[in-house]
């Protein structure tokens, strides 16, 4: 059997170093597991200890429109501190080290994306990994949030951390996530063969449960002819997610 380096290899590609680091990503499995069971939550803190408010505020969630306690809140702001990716200095709360920045600002879901595959089924997975490339003398590089293999089949998946709820004013919101179909579309084009599939995880709700309709009509009618798997924040729960990377493997 293959594996994800051989099988580049012979696609004139390779990997550069060794990605994400997988001991770190298991023993902050239950943060990360954590963050996925309640986002809304982890936006308002997310965004807070970025903008280095004070530890009194950082464990506050925003009382309009949050669709979350302020337990909740706490329970996450408990987490990054046990797993020791806060400083405390004269008050203020802040984000400790680079590495807690990436983690925050959307390593985590990375992490969850590779905890999953690897849940699913895979045989091996890399996560936040630069693949090299040279084709006809021309070199480069890409970075892929997740790589994956089953038996001698590869599957990619980016991941996006977008605000959860899409507004229909927000251009730049849509933008991002259409950019991220086509990148996403790229790497299969790039790295993959036929019948190798990739996906596009993002944080944004995009199923409107009243109506029983996409609310980003345009996006997912773009990642259908592309044959790219959105995968929004509906199915980003545990199992749900599960399930997603294992149609991702057999199909």
């Amino acid at each position: 059997m293959q594996t994800i380096e051989n099988i580049l290899t012979g696609r004139s590609a390779f990997l550069k170093g060794s990605g994400g680091d997988k001991h770190l990503a298991e023993q902050r499995r239950d943060l990360t597991m954590a963050i996925q069971q309640n986002y809304p939550a982890f936006e308002v803190l997310r965004d807070k200890l970025l903008g280095n408010r004070s530890a009194k505020d950082a464990e506050q969630p925003e009382t309009a429109g949050a669709a979350h306690s302020a337990r909740d809140t706490e329970l996450l702001f408990e987490h990054l501190q046990q797993h020791d990716l806060l400083k405390l200095d004269k008050g203020e709360v802040s984000l400790n080290s680079v590495d807690a920045r990436r983690f925050m600002t959307g390593g985590w879901l990375e992490e969850l994306a590779w905890l999953a595959a690897m849940e699913a089924g895979a045989h091996e997975a890399h996560y936040s990994q630069l693949v090299g490339w040279d084709v006809e003398g021309y070199t480069g590089e890409n970075e892929i949030d997740v790589i994956f293999r089953r038996d001698d089949k590869l599957g990619f998946v980016s991941c996006k951390a977008l605000r959860s709820s899409l507004q229909s004013s927000d251009r730049k919101h849509r933008a991002r996530m259409m950019d991220a179909v086509h990148e996403a579309d790229n790497l299969a084009d790039h790295f993959g063969q036929p019948g190798e599939r990739v996906g596009v995880l993002v944080t944004t709700d995009l199923f409107d449960e009243e109506r029983g309709e996409a609310r980003y009509q345009a996006l997912m009618g773009k990642a259908a002819v592309l044959d790219v798997r959105v995968i929004p924040l509906e199915d980003i729960r545990w199992d749900r997610l599960v399930g997603v990377m294992e149609y991702l493997m057999d199909h």
